[in-house]
């Protein structure tokens, strides 16, 4: 049964009861949101209404570190005064994006120019203040034994060495971890530029991507452009009520390891788009809920031999071609409301 959920005024949704559940999960939503389920008129708190205590419910920690972004907490939906406690991430070669198994990352937009030059001077002269006195302290307190160190650097106090180093942005690897990516400074930046929320999956084996649920911050074919250094290691896709078209669903195509796909709420899908996605050998869950269709969508799902779960409530379909369907995929779960 659907969920509607409200804060401040504002009604979002709906929701099924396991998104609304994620969503408090990650910080999304919050345990003292009002929420009803469809049909019923009374509100009550989300943590009544899952018979959750507000206590219970955790709080990812966020952490940054100028090279790596281990995880951080998924912001809660709305909350200002969390948001303007953002760190910018910025890494010079190149940026790490490792998480452990039950954690989350989010994405955040960049600072303005002015800002970003500003901190990048602060925190660039602070560090040369302290390294240098840290080092200059080692050289007088112990000459001998420093010396010979920073020379095999190619640093001297009797002379000025000046060394040529050329090197090289961090390229996407494959690495050992799933969760374990490195990204060139470009790409970093441009999946930096979007709301993407990251998650791990279940199994730690890789990434589960959502859409934040306000529909100005939903997730567009350019965003799922900026996902591309990181598709091998997406697993599920949640692009509820997002902004997709027929391009992006040509982009989704390049996503071979993806396994859940919900496109619920996307009004500017089409089966024509809808056909890219045949070439998808892993995927075995696919909403398609509010989408509008054509009856000859039938015919596509019943070629994508891995699906098990379809989901195509208010589409359009007529009953016969979703029994036909069912017909012809007897192992397959059909949903068609």
């Amino acid at each position: 049964m659907n969920i509607y959920v409200s804060r401040d005024g504002q009604t979002f949704g709906p929701y099924t009861s396991d998104q609304a559940r994620e969503f408090l999960k990650t910080g999304q939503l919050l345990a003292t949101d009002f929420a009803l389920y469809e049909g019923e008129t009374e509100w009550k708190t989300l943590s009544s209404l899952f018979d959750v205590p507000e206590q219970s419910i955790p709080e990812p920690v966020v952490e940054h570190s100028p090279a790596q972004v281990h995880s951080s907490e998924a912001q809660p939906l709305g909350n200002s005064q969390a948001a303007n406690k953002k760190k910018r991430v910025r890494a010079k070669k190149g940026a790490k994006v490792k998480m452990n198994k039950g954690q989350s990352v989010i994405v955040t937009q960049e600072k303005g120019l002015v800002s970003r030059i500003i901190s990048t001077i602060i925190v660039f002269g602070v560090t040369c203040v302290l390294v240098c006195g840290a080092v200059a302290g080692l050289y007088f307190a112990f000459p001998s034994k420093v010396s010979p160190v920073l020379q095999k650097f190619g640093v001297s106090f009797e002379e000025e060495k000046i060394t040529d180093e050329n090197t090289e942005k961090a390229e996407v690897q494959d690495p050992a971890n799933p969760l374990d990516i490195s990204l060139n400074d470009e790409d970093w930046q441009r999946l930096r530029s979007t709301s993407v929320i990251l998650l791990a999956t279940d199994k730690g084996d890789g990434f589960r991507v959502i859409s934040p649920p306000d529909e100005q911050q939903g997730l567009n074919d350019d965003d799922l452009e900026a996902l591309i250094p990181i598709s091998s290691r997406i697993r599920s896709l949640d692009l509820t009520y997002a902004e997709i078209t027929d391009l992006g669903i040509t982009t989704l195509s390049k996503f071979e390891n993806l396994e859940r796909l919900y496109l619920e709420g996307n009004k500017k899908v089409t089966v024509q788009g809808i056909n890219q996605l045949k070439n998808l050998k892993n995927l075995t869950y696919l909403n398609l809920v509010r989408v509008k269709l054509n009856d000859e969508l039938i015919d596509l799902l019943i070629s994508m031999e891995n699906l098990r779960e379809i989901y195509l409530y208010e589409t359009g379909l007529s009953e016969d071609s979703i029994s036909r369907l069912t017909d012809e995929r007897p192992k397959v779960f059909v949903n068609g409301g």
